[in-house]
């Protein structure tokens, strides 16, 4: 629950602004995000609602922002030039369409009140905390977004949540059902093994050298050695551009004092709770019954706040926090939503509130902590300014250089010694590269430069690649060196390998056929001979060795007669044999795993339900797709 307070606070603001307001400054494509041109050009059509070219590629920069964030180093940008990871940013597109068509047809509203606090509550429109209209003015002015455009988005963002919200009711799930799923899921058995590995049976396989000829002749493909080639290659980083500027003090000093907000921590606080859940589809009845069950917790701890834990772990809906006596960190103003964080930030350390109303239910919270907003010394952040200095003189330096850079392996497309004279960069070798790319290419491991590392260009009229992109300000051009072409390996190069592959086969089939006969004789009350292994109690959740194909059987054999054995094959060919001889039952579960739990299976329910919506939605609706619009194009 507290993941839900903090979630609904910040996380889906975050990703609006995500989506809608932090622009990937690239050295190409700043243009087309602010660029109006293009509006009309129409990617899909739902029920006759268009999504535009400008939709659909904000769309598809905000995933790569988040993705980039995320992923830091790793992120490789050339993920979404391919079509399947476009066609899912489209495929959101269309599902919030459906969603929004579905809650107007409802006649679900956003008022300008809920989307007046929804904006206001955005830290990219705040000043010292507060809403400011100049700063929202200046902030979509900069972006190139009209104020009834982003408002227009904010409601549609709303409109989602509040349909998701409506199936969060759907999801309740019966407390008895918990708890028997409990006792089935945690149940342990007590097994013992026996296993027919295929190295026991390899002295009864016999291959044929016509075998290992059909064999060949039919997986020739798998034999064939696939063509390589090595490289040179220059390299252009914004990196390592950045790493040789030089910063003085005096310009670190003044970037200090210039962001000094930025060095300001603000203050936290400490606090645990007690809440009483109100949900939305709850009658007035129902609140009025948590709402005095909540006065009535507030009274006893009030009177008694040494109890403020034994209650929080009690009677707390919150069964994330209840299990640490209600505590729930350390927390800033903006990680908690507006009227618990209200409360708590005016409360004094060690008071009690009164019960605080949010769309989650009544709190009851406790202060337990409070740490002061602080500034940073410039000590402290000294070596963060310098590497932000130097990533803004190398910012600067790359988008001057890169537009050389590019002309320039273009323009002289023979070689790759002009530009790396002329930038001074090194001219690096490759080892040998497939088409395939992987560890072996290196840095060059970058599905747009591999196509275009084996395009006909480079092989045939061994010109340089263009200037790709193999990651954020990482510009890079190749030409061949040297060409293997795919080749088929000899028959008697392979032969061992086939052999050995093809025993092994005839081994796999002997040990499951041995497995399964001696599972006949052991259901039959007869003892063929298998060597069993020690007793071993074994549940869901701790295997030990019992090997994982045979889990389901373990706990789906029928225990009313027992021993019961089951058998299975793992992925290596090895068949296990188990002996279930006796079953023991789980601990009740406690009412807080009962109602963690049931929270959870609760969620995903609504989840599930929610999705299938969508899908009737999908199947309902009238859907244009232009599949050229999942080509990357030229922005």
């Amino acid at each position: 629950m507290l993941d839900a307070i903090r979630e609904r606070a910040q996380g889906w603001l975050a990703k609006v602004i995500l989506a809608l307001i932090t622009i990937p400054f690239m050295l190409w494509g700043v243009e087309s995000y602010f660029n109006k041109s293009g509006g009309d050009d129409v990617v899909a059509k739902v029920n006759g609602d268009k999504i535009t070219r400008q939709e659909f590629d904000r769309a598809i920069k905000g995933q790569q922002q988040e993705m980039r964030a995320s992923m830091g180093a790793a992120y490789n940008p050339a993920l979404f030039d391919d079509p399947k990871i476009r066609q899912g940013v489209l495929d959101g597109l269309v599902s919030q369409h459906l969603i929004i068509d579905a809650a107007r047809q409802a006649k679900m509203v956003v008022s300008d009140a809920q989307l007046a606090e929804t904006i206001a509550a955005l830290p990219a429109f705040q000043e010292n905390g507060q809403f400011s209209q100049s700063r929202y003015d200046q902030v979509l002015r900069q972006q190139g977004m009209s104020i009834g455009e982003f408002e227009n988005r904010v409601r549609q963002e709303l409109l989602v949540n509040e349909m998701r919200s409506v199936f969060s009711a759907s999801g309740l799930v019966p407390g008895n059902v918990v708890v028997n799923f409990l006792q089935a899921y945690e149940q342990k058995r007590e097994v013992s093994l026996a296993t027919l590995a295929p190295e026991q049976f390899m002295a009864q396989t016999q291959v044929s050298p016509a075998e290992i000829q059909r064999w060949y002749d039919s997986h020739k493909a798998d034999y064939t050695l696939p063509a390589q080639a090595r490289f040179e290659y220059v390299v252009l980083s914004q990196a390592a551009m950045a790493n040789q500027m030089p910063v003085s003090e005096a310009a670190i000093q003044q970037y200090y004092q210039q962001n000094a907000a930025k060095y300001r921590e603000p203050e936290q606080r400490r606090a645990s709770h007690i809440l009483i859940a109100v949900v939305a589809a709850d009658d007035a009845q129902k609140r009025a019954v948590a709402k005095a069950k909540a006065e009535a917790i507030y009274l006893q701890v009030k009177a008694n706040p040494a109890k403020f834990a034994e209650i929080a772990k009690r009677d707390s809906s919150d069964a994330g926090s209840a299990v640490q006596d209600g505590d729930l960190g350390w927390f800033a103003r903006n990680a908690m939503v507006k009227p618990f964080s209200d409360a708590a930030f005016a409360m004094k350390e060690g008071q009690i509130s009164t019960p605080v109303l949010s769309e989650f239910g009544y709190h009851i919270i406790q202060l337990t902590g409070i740490k002061p907003a602080k500034v940073q010394p410039l000590e402290a952040v000294k070596a963060d300014i310098t590497t932000a200095l130097q990533n803004q003189q190398g910012g600067k330096q790359f988008a001057d250089v890169a537009e050389t850079f590019s002309n320039q392996v273009y323009e002289q497309s023979d070689s790759l010694a002009p530009v790396a004279k002329a930038l001074k960069l090194t001219v690096q070798t490759s080892g040998w590269i497939t088409r395939k790319g992987g560890e072996a290419a290196g840095i060059l491991n970058n599905p747009k430069m591999i196509a275009a590392l084996f395009s006909d260009d480079v092989l045939k009229n061994k010109r340089n690649t263009e200037a790709i992109e193999l990651a954020s300000g990482t510009l890079a051009s190749a030409r061949l060196l040297d060409y293997k072409p795919a080749a088929l390996q000899p028959l008697e190069m392979v032969r061992v390998a086939i052999e050995a592959q093809l025993k092994r086969t005839q081994a796999i089939a002997l040990a499951a056929k041995q497995g399964q006969a001696d599972l006949v004789q052991l259901r039959a009350g007869k003892e063929p001979g298998v060597k069993w292994s020690d007793f071993m109690t074994v549940s869901r959740q701790q295997l030990g060795s019992l090997p994982p194909a045979l889990l389901e059987p373990v706990f789906r054999a029928d225990i009313k007669i027992l021993p019961v054995y089951v058998g299975a094959a793992d992925t290596n060919g090895v068949y296990t044999l188990a002996r279930v001889t006796r079953v023991v039952a789980s601990a009740p579960p406690d009412a807080v795993k009962v109602k963690a739990v049931q929270n959870q299976l609760s969620q995903i329910i609504a989840q599930t339900d929610f999705a299938d919506y969508l899908v009737s939605l999908k199947n309902k609706a009238k859907i244009e797709i232009q599949k050229t619009a999942l080509d990357k194009q030229t922005q």
